[in-house]
Order: structure tokens, then C-alpha cells, then sequence
């Protein structure tokens, strides 16, 4: 009963919130485009219609419908007489007697056309002498489709125009009242060669608006939650994320006094998982867990302070810690890793369900990741994850998103022929930890591409789990990865000031450079001094 119980009660997942994201965004654009369309169909019936021609309005209705979601915007978005790089494609239908001479419509209506190509359509119609389509296809002997007449060939044609809305619409009106053209195509040519880039923090400071708390899986709403119905509890969880909501750069991260119950619920998970770290976890996560008990920051009978973990990551890796009040968006998550900053929660998992927490607590957050931000490899491989996520598209988000959750929550590694865990998720979970380093499940080699496209599962232990050869193969498999990333910048961070550096010109590169060739110009003089005290 007590195993059924905590199945139903699986992590809320950073890859299911990643993809709800982007679904959720993908609906309010087509929500969006919905309305566009409603609007310019009713604004531009009232329009012509003052002109007193329902002939020429039903012709613009006609425009609307067969054109493009994204034509649909720029449209809306456009002033009447704003002017506007456009590509527009042309496709006739099959009765059209769609003819590139008379298309030089737009230059009529005071369009630019830059451009003009025209793609003969493999299949066209013809028009018999009875009006009855007959189709001709290229299937047909060459001396089939020589009997077809220049005036029956039919092509579709790309523009790349510049001119206003206004000259577009009148246009458009003018080819669909002459010619049968089954769709439009237009799109803005200025975002096809420079798409729009998400907003992300260029300095760490702007991490005050990376805090945004995803609410999946709350005592407050959730029965399925073991503090569902726990006033105590929830006062307490709301009492903590308030002081996490309030914490701006700057600031020193709060001290929390933790009572009794929660010291022992600490104690309880620590005790358990002790059993297992010799035979179960990584060298790199026994080695750097041992120094931080030896330098007394983790204990086993106490809640440890964050700030105190946060002075201990920063004297070895850099790293740093920020409370946040819950689940994080992917895209808030992983860009606060670009500037190695860990967003930790500082609630305590409920009582009842010691051994397993169905969200990020805090007893996850320094058991699970705060060794393993003290190791160098980890700690870079980690920043890497999150300098590829910023300016991400949502749909590279989502993949990145797959990724850490594969590898820094849940991966394994290979250490002296054994799997050993080396993700967070596993290493703060007994019960997955056991089961992931079983032969159980399947265990597939880390490949970040085909990583990024593995389903989660929310509701039980993983199936798959992605072994890595080390974490630094794993490092270096990413890097691999991020070169089929296709972004129209790079990004380049600056430990100093702790800023990003958005690198889109050649001249950026100056600086990085010279940087780069006072590093090599020190290395060098240490290498000539070590190879003096050798002689």
C-alpha cells in the first residue's frame, strides 16, 4: 500500500512543464491569429462596403480566407500605409490561369517587387472547349504536355515586395477578381532573416525576473499531495515560499529556523540514503559530500542553512544559490544555470512521505545537487545547459529541458563496470536509486539529440535511464549537441561582472580574444616556471 501510495506521487517533472509551456504558447498564438483574422474580416467588410460595392467585399473576404496564419498578423500588426519587407507566394487553382505577366499587378499598385520567381506546378489543369477541367500531369508523354498552350500552363509565383498594407490589399483584390488563386502566402521578410529572439537576463541581477513558480502540484489543491488537508503544513510551505518570493539580488538569503520535525525528517532521508552512496552514487558526489561534512556544512541531524551552502559552492566552483518559492518554468530554470546561480526551495517534503517528494524540497536541493555543484565538471556542464537555453526557442527549450532532466536529475555513469548515479533526482530518491542502477530498467548511452526526444514518465520509475561514460563525456557530447542548435547568436559569460555577452558581429570577439591570449600568455609563463625547477 505504502509503494502504490508513493507511485502515485511522482515528481512533478521541469519536461512536462516545458511542454505545457510551449503548448500553452502555441494555443494563444493560434488563439490569437483566430481573433486577427475575425477582426480584419469584419474591419475590412465595413470598409469597402462604405464604397458601396458588396461585390468587391465579398472579393476581400475571399483574400482572408486563403490567406496564411502568419499573413494574417502582419496585417494586423501593420499601419494602413506602414511600410513593409513582404515575401508573398502565389498558388493558382487548378482552373486558374495563373501567368507570371500578370502578376506585375503589384508593381501597378505601387508595390516594389525585388524579386520574382516562378515554379511551373507538376500538375496542372487545362480547360477543354466544354469548360470541363481535365487534368494533365507530367506523367503524361512529352508530346502530351507540348499540346498545352503558354496561356494553359500554370505556375506558382514568390515575390519578394516591398510596399504598404493598403497597396497590398488593393492588389490582392485586383489578382483574385482576374485570376483563380486557390492561397496567399505572405510572410515578413525582415523576421524571416532575423526572427525574434525571447527575452533572457543579460546579468545576474535580471534573475529577479526568472522566479516565476509554476503551481502543478500544491497541498493547498492536490489530494493527491501528502499534505493535502495539513493547515499546518500549508501555513508553513506558504510562510517559506513568501520569504523566497521576497528575495531580490542583493540580498542575503534568509536564515530559517527549522523545527524539530523537520530536523527529523531530514535525519530519517539522510540516515537511509547514507546506505547507499559507497555502492549507488558517483566518485564525484562521495568525494565532494565527504568535504562538505568534514568542513561541517552538511550534518546528519540537521537542516542545513542555504547561506551557508551558498559561501561553501561559491569558494569552490562559483556557483550560487537563490531561494525560490516552487517548480520553476523550464525557461526560468535553466536560465539562472547560464549564470551559475541554482534556484533552491527551503520547504521541507511532508512527514508523512519521508523518503520520496513528489516536488523539489530542500532536503532535494542539498542532498541531491549541492555535492555535485562543487564539482568543476558538473558545475560548467550545468552553466553550458543553460547558456544554450537562452534566446531558445520554446521548442529548444523543451528539448534542453529533456536533457537535464535525463542527465543532471536522473542520469547515470559508468565507474569500474557498475552504474552509478550521478543526477540529483536519483541520488535524493531511495527507492529510484535502487531501481535505476538495477537491471530492470533499460539503460541507454547518453546522446543528447535522441535524449531531448525521450517521453518522461510522471507517474512511475523511469524505464529508460541514459548512462554516460563520465560526466565530462557527457560535457562534451553537449557541446557536440549545441552545434545543431540554430540560433542567430552566441553567447559568451563573463565571470567578472557576471553578465552575458551576446555575440553577433565579429568585432564582439575582440575582447574574448585578447582575454583569451593573456590566459594562454600566463599559462605559458607557469609551464616555463615548472620546467625551471625541474632543471
Amino acid at each position: 500500500m505504502a509503494e502504490q501510495k508513493r507511485i502515485s506521487m511522482r515528481r512533478d517533472s521541469l519536461v512536462r512543464q516545458a511542454s505545457e509551456d510551449r503548448q500553452a504558447i502555441e494555443g494563444l498564438k493560434r488563439k490569437n491569429t483566430q481573433n486577427h483574422r475575425q477582426q480584419l474580416e469584419k474591419t475590412r467588410g465595413r470598409r469597402v462596403s462604405l464604397e458601396g460595392s458588396m461585390y468587391i467585399h465579398s472579393i476581400s473576404l475571399q483574400i482572408l480566407e486563403k490567406l496564411n496564419d502568419e499573413g494574417v498578423d502582419l496585417i494586423w500588426s501593420s499601419a494602413e500605409d506602414e511600410q513593409m519587407n513582404f515575401n508573398v507566394f502565389l498558388s493558382p487553382t487548378p482552373s486558374g490561369k495563373s501567368h507570371p505577366p500578370q502578376e506585375i499587378r503589384y508593381t501597378q499598385a505601387g508595390i516594389t517587387v525585388a524579386h520574382l520567381e516562378t515554379r511551373l506546378v507538376k500538375k496542372y489543369d487545362t480547360i477543354d472547349e466544354n469548360d470541363e477541367e481535365t487534368s494533365l500531369s507530367e506523367d503524361k508523354p512529352p508530346a502530351s504536355r507540348d499540346m498545352v498552350s503558354d496561356k494553359q500552363r500554370q505556375f506558382e509565383i514568390l515575390f519578394d515586395c516591398v510596399g504598404t498594407k493598403s497597396a497590398f490589399l488593393d492588389a490582392a483584390t485586383k489578382i483574385v477578381i482576374e485570376n483563380a488563386v486557390k492561397k496567399f502566402e505572405l510572410y515578413n521578410a525582415v523576421e524571416k532573416a532575423r526572427p525574434s529572439i525571447p527575452w533572457f537576463p543579460r546579468h545576474v541581477s535580471d534573475l529577479d525576473k526568472c522566479a516565476h513558480v509554476v503551481t502543478k502540484y500544491e497541498p493547498t489543491t492536490d489530494p493527491r499531495h501528502p499534505g493535502h488537508g495539513d493547515d499546518a503544513y500549508i501555513a508553513r510551505r506558504a510562510a517559506l515560499n513568501q520569504i523566497a518570493n521576497d528575495y531580490r539580488h542583493g540580498h542575503a538569503i534568509p536564515h530559517v529556523d527549522y523545527s524539530d520535525a523537520e530536523h527529523e525528517t531530514w535525519a530519517a532521508v539522510y540516515a537511509r540514503l547514507k546506505s547507499l552512496h559507497e555502492s549507488h552514487t558517483c566518485k564525484e558526489y562521495r568525494e565532494n559530500l565527504r568535504k562538505m561534512e568534514e568542513a561541517g556544512v552538511i550534518t546528519p541531524y540537521k537542516i542545513p542553512q542555504l547561506s551557508d551552502i551558498n559561501h561553501y559552492l561559491q569558494q569552490r566552483t562559483g556557483f550560487q544559490l537563490r531561494p525560490c518559492g516552487g517548480l520553476l518554468s523550464a525557461r526560468d530554470f535553466l536560465a539562472s544555470l547560464a549564470f551559475r546561480v541554482f534556484q533552491a526551495t527551503q520547504y521541507v517534503r511532508h512527514t508523512e512521505s519521508p523518503h520520496h517528494s513528489p516536488e523539489p524540497d530542500v532536503i532535494h536541493e542539498i542532498l541531491g545537487h549541492c555535492p555535485m555543484f562543487a564539482d568543476p565538471v558538473m558545475a560548467q556542464f550545468s552553466q553550458e545547459i543553460g547558456l544554450l537555453s537562452l534566446g531558445a526557442t520554446d521548442e529548444q527549450i523543451e528539448q534542453l529541458a529533456t536533457v537535464y532532466w535525463f542527465i543532471i536529475e536522473f542520469g547515470l555513469c559508468e565507474e569500474d563496470g557498475k552504474l552509478k548515479a550521478i543526477g540529483a533526482g536519483l541520488i535524493s530518491a531511495y527507492g529510484e536509486l535502487i531501481h535505476a542502477c538495477s537491471d530492470t530498467p533499460e539503460h541507454r548511452a547518453f546522446e543528447p539529440a535522441t535524449t531531448a526526444l525521450q517521453p518522461y514518465e510522471d507517474v512511475d520509475y523511469q524505464p529508460i535511464y541514459f548512462v554516460a561514460k563520465s560526466i565530462f563525456d557527457a560535457m562534451s557530447r553537449l557541446r557536440q549537441y549545441a552545434k545543431s542548435f540554430s540560433k542567430p547568436f552566441s553567447v559568451m559569460y563573463d565571470p567578472f561582472t557576471q553578465t552575458v555577452d551576446v555575440i553577433d558581429q565579429p568585432r564582439q570577439l575582440e575582447r574574448w580574444m585578447e582575454k583569451l591570449k593573456t590566459d594562454l600568455s600566463t599559462l605559458t609563463d607557469a609551464f616555463d616556471t615548472m620546467s625551471t625547477k625541474k632543471d
